[in-house]
C-alpha cells in the first residue's frame, strides 16, 4: 500500500478547497500538509498529480480549453488541467471523459458572453500553485535546490501515462469545434469573422495609365489601398 493511495490524494484536494479560501492558499495548506510527512509520500502525492493531470491531457480537452480561453497556451492548458482537479475526484472523472460537459460547470457558465479581459483573476479555471505544492514541500525536507522530478520518476511503481493519443484537430475551425464540442461552441461561440475593408476606387487621375498597364505597362501604386497579408498577389 502506498504512502499516499490515491484516495488520500483527492481526499487532500478537495478538503484544501472546502476549508481554504482562494487558490494559493489551498496550495499552501496541501504543501504544509505534504511538509509534515516522509519524502516518501510527498512523491506519491506528486506522482497522483501527475497521473491525473496526464489523464486530462487530450486533444480535446485542450480543445475545451481553447474554446473557453479563447486560445490556451501549453501552460495554460497544464494550469487549467490543475484547476479541474479543484472540482474534486467525481467531477474530474467525469469531464475527462466528456470535455464539453464543461459547458454544465457552473463556474464555467459564469464566463460565458462576459469580455474575458473582464473576468477576475479568481474566476480564470486555472490553478497553477498546486503544480509546485509538493516540489516546495519536498525542497523544505530536502533542502534547497532538490529535485522531486527525477526523485518522483525513479520512485513511481510504473512509467506516466503516454498522454495525447487522440486525434489532433484544428481549434481555430468552428465547424470542427460545433462538431466535437457542440455545447461548449453554443455557450462560447467563435468571434465573428472581421469584414475585410473595401478597396478604395481607381482615382481618376489614375484610370488613363491604368488603361496603360492592360497594354503591358507598369502597375501603378493606388494611394490608400491596403494590402491584405495572404491574398495572392
Amino acid at each position: 500500500m502506498p504512502a499516499v493511495d490515491v484516495g488520500e490524494f483527492w481526499g487532500l484536494i478537495e478538503r484544501a478547497v472546502r476549508e481554504e479560501p482562494g487558490r494559493a492558499h489551498r496550495a499552501g495548506w496541501i504543501q504544509g500538509q505534504l511538509a509534515a510527512r516522509e519524502v516518501e509520500e510527498i512523491l506519491d502525492f506528486e506522482a497522483h498529480l501527475d497521473d491525473a493531470s496526464d489523464r486530462a491531457m487530450t486533444w480535446l480537452m485542450w480543445g475545451a480549453a481553447y474554446r473557453i480561453f479563447g486560445g490556451c497556451s501549453d501552460d495554460g492548458f497544464c494550469y487549467f488541467r490543475t484547476w479541474l482537479m479543484s472540482l474534486g475526484r467525481a467531477d474530474f472523472e467525469r469531464l475527462v471523459d466528456d470535455p464539453d460537459a464543461l459547458a454544465r460547470v457552473p463556474q464555467v457558465r459564469g464566463l460565458a458572453g462576459r469580455e474575458r479581459g473582464g473576468w477576475r483573476a479568481d474566476e480564470w479555471p486555472e490553478w497553477e500553485e498546486l503544480n509546485y505544492a509538493a516540489s516546495e514541500a519536498f525542497e523544505g525536507v530536502r533542502g534547497h535546490g532538490a529535485n522531486i522530478y527525477r526523485a518522483v520518476e525513479e520512485h513511481r511503481s510504473k512509467p506516466r501515462l503516454q498522454t495525447l493519443q487522440d486525434e489532433h484537430w484544428n481549434f481555430d475551425d468552428p465547424a470542427e469545434t460545433a462538431r466535437r464540442l457542440p455545447a461548449l461552441a453554443r455557450l462560447f461561440p467563435h468571434p465573428a469573422a472581421e469584414p475585410l475593408p473595401p478597396v478604395p476606387p481607381v482615382p481618376d487621375s489614375l484610370r488613363d495609365q491604368q488603361d496603360d498597364t492592360e497594354e503591358g505597362g507598369p502597375v501603378p501604386e493606388i494611394p490608400g489601398q491596403l494590402a491584405i497579408p495572404g491574398l495572392p498577389e
